[in-house]
This record gives C-alpha cells, structure tokens and sequence, in this order.
C-alpha cells in the first residue's frame, strides 16, 4: 500500500459479488428437459481451474457471450456497491476519484461547498455544524436540520461520503439542497457555492463572577488542528485565563493523530488517549508526547449529539484521567476507524479497519459518552445555556 491515511469519524481487499441465477450457457445448448449442458471452457470456470479472479472472469464470459451489449463498468460498480452494502457498514464506502478529493480538501481544512458540516445518523444525514457568513447560514439553514435530497437525489443509506461530494463544487455555481427541519416541513434551497476555509479553532475569554474563564472550540480534527489548539490555549492562559472550557460540540472528528495532539493539550507526556484493535490491526495504545499546553487549569469539556469519533476519543480520555467534567449530552457514539485505500481507477476503498476504546475500556459504539452533567439547549431561547453552564462550573473550580 502507496497511501494510507487513518482516519476516525464523522473508509482492504476489493471484493466483488456476483450471482448466477438460473441455467447459463456459454458454447453449448440447453436440452428441451432444461438442464444445462457446459462447455469445456466454463466448467473449468466454475470448478476454479482459471488463473482470473471471479469478477474478471465473469465479466468476460458477460462480454463475450451475453446475448445484448453490457456496460462492464456498470457491472463492475453494481458488484462493488452490493459487496460494500453486505456488510451493513455506514462507514465503509467507494470513493470515486472526486469523493477522493473532496475527502482530502476537508482533512485540510479548505474546500469550495456551502459551509456545512454533516454526521450520519442511521438512514439520515443530519447537520451539525453550519458556518457563521457561510452561504447556508444566509439561507437560514440550523444545526439539527436533515438533508434530504442534493440535487433532486434522495440521500439513502450509507451515502454521506457522496452527498457531501455532490453539495461540493466550483465556487460561482449553484445547487440545491432538500432540507428537512425538525418539526416541520420539508424545503428545498438553492444555494450558490463559495470558497470555505473551515477555522479550526476559535477562543474568547469570557468573565464570570470576576473570573477569567477561557472558551476555546475545535471545528474538525484536520491538519493543524492541535498545534492550533495548542497555540490558542497558551494565549488565553497569557490573557489571564484560570480556567478553562473546552467545546467540542458538532465537531465530528478527523485525523486519529490530532486527536492525539488535542488531548496532549490537556494530559500530561505520555499519558493514554486511546485503544485501537481490529482483526487485521495489532491491538495499539496512543498516547501524548509533550508538555501540556493547557498546564493543570481546571477543564470543562462541552458535548453534544454531534461530538463523534476524534471527539469523543479526547472527551473520554479526558474523563477517563479525571482532567476534565464532560457537560451537555451524549455523544454520537462512533468508534470505529477507518483507512483509505487508493484503488488504481483513481478512487479509493474507504473502510473500517479497527474499533477503538476509552483508556478505561468504554466502548463507544454502544451508546456514546454520558456526560458528567447532563445539560440541553432551549431552542425557544437566543441564550446557549450549555455554554453558560460550563462557564459557571469552570469559574467555579474543582
């Protein structure tokens, strides 16, 4: 393997299926009682006596024999679409050499699109994030609404990784998005696509009770990421900043290795982030390597529904090390992982390859974190009461 990048959130071997239904004939003829006579060549196929793999060998009898023109790419994606689905996955996916791209700009943190940020949820692909000044912002679109439809396709099952690559596009033209609204109706809006740099993170100190209080938010676990955490959480502590709390709200995760970074912030050197094991991944233990740039400042970490995968992986090994108390309500619950393998038609096999545990053995794919105290948002309300909670909690100390 040339390239393989980890990734956690929020897609190694290319299988092919194919049935065979009914009597085939290839070089002989079906007698009237409608058994099925083989010929040479074919029963050698059948038995497994050729040198091809299965699918080369049935698309060349396919090609060759079939009694119509077959689109031998067609069949090929059909194949692969059916093997993936089997396995009953969300997360595992092919990407076509545009999905591909579209997946490297957003571990980048840099894309042409309408500044959105989605999660799968089941069937459904929910919206957790909508950038402030973005196009979708102007149109009004929320955090919580449903996509529906991207250009008059429904979304189904399995398919973030396409939606996301069909809402993406040259910046200047347009498309137009199905959006479902909770507790009520369906619309559709069209929305003219711009150039967006995603900003990892985003901190302010915020007074309370006359304590200095640092707010500190991460977007996305994409490249940077941590040095920028980092770099930012230094700054509050020269401004002053006692505390700390630390939002990861919506934000759906990205880069195992960030994640790493990001809970260095706060654990000291050496410390375990998290556990990975799978069938073909040696059980592995990540941990920090550093001074904590956080220092031992008490922390309050924000959670909500759409803090999954690289999140969750640094929420729980801040609560599993005692660093910090978890506020708002449980998280995602995504603990799987996932590596990209480049296939030779341009594209990749993007796959689950291992699942992950707490440093205390939690296993997110059952239910998500609980936080420590459990807080919900008035939508009725301008006022983000999540946040002023945490801030009181900080300000108030351990």
């Amino acid at each position: 393997m040339t390239l393989r990048r980890i990734l956690l959130g929020a897609a190694a071997v290319l299988v092919v299926l194919v049935a065979f239904v009914g009597g085939v004939v290839v070089g002989g003829h079906a007698q009237a009682t409608g058994l099925t006579q083989l010929s040479d060549p074919l029963r050698g196929f059948l038995l497994g006596d050729s040198g091809q793999d299965l699918n080369a060998q049935v698309l060349d009898v396919l090609r060759s024999d079939y009694f119509e023109p077959v689109d031998g790419a067609k069949l090929e994606q059909t194949s692969v679409d059916a093997m993936i689905a089997s396995l009953k996955d969300p997360y595992t996916d092919y990407l076509s050499p545009d999905e591909l791209e579209a997946l490297r700009e957003h571990n980048d943190g840099v894309y042409e699109g309408v500044g959105l940020q989605v999660a799968q949820r089941g069937d459904q692909v929910v919206i957790t994030r909508v950038f402030e000044g973005s196009p979708a912002a102007e149109a009004g679109i929320r955090a919580g609404d449903r996509i529906t439809s991207v250009a008059g396709t429904p979304v189904e099952r399995g398919s973030i990784d396409a939606v996301v690559s069909r809402i993406r596009g040259p910046h200047g033209t347009t498309v137009t998005i199905g959006i479902a609204t909770p507790g009520g109706a369906e619309r559709e809006v069209t929305l003219t696509r711009a150039r967006i740099k995603v900003p990892p993170v985003s901190s302010r100190i915020e007074t309370v009770g006359g304590t200095k209080v640092g707010y500190v938010r991460l977007a996305q676990f994409t490249k940077g990421s941590a040095d920028a955490l980092a770099e930012a959480v230094e700054g509050l502590r020269e401004k002053g900043a006692t505390a700390l709390v630390f939002d990861l709200r919506g934000d759906p995760g990205g880069l195992v290795n960030e994640a790493v970074g990001v809970a260095g912030v706060f654990l000291p050197d050496d410390s375990t982030v998290v556990v990975s094991q799978g069938l073909h991944s040696p059980r592995h233990v990540f941990r920090t390597d550093g001074t904590p740039a956080a220092g031992d400042l008490p922390l309050v970490v924000l959670v909500d529904r759409g803090s999954a995968s690289s999140s969750e992986i640094v929420a729980g090994a801040l609560r599993d090390a005692g660093r910090g108390e978890l506020v708002g309500q449980r998280t995602f619950g995504k603990a799987l992982i996932q590596s990209t393998e480049p296939l030779r038609d341009g594209g990749a096999l993007k796959l689950t390859t291992a699942r992950y545990l707490t440093p205390k053995g939690f296993d997110l794919a059952k239910r998500g974190l609980p936080p420590d105290v459990r807080v919900a948002d008035d939508p009725g309300t301008p006022k983000d009461e999540m946040l002023q909670r945490g801030l009181a909690l900080a300000a108030a100390g351990p």
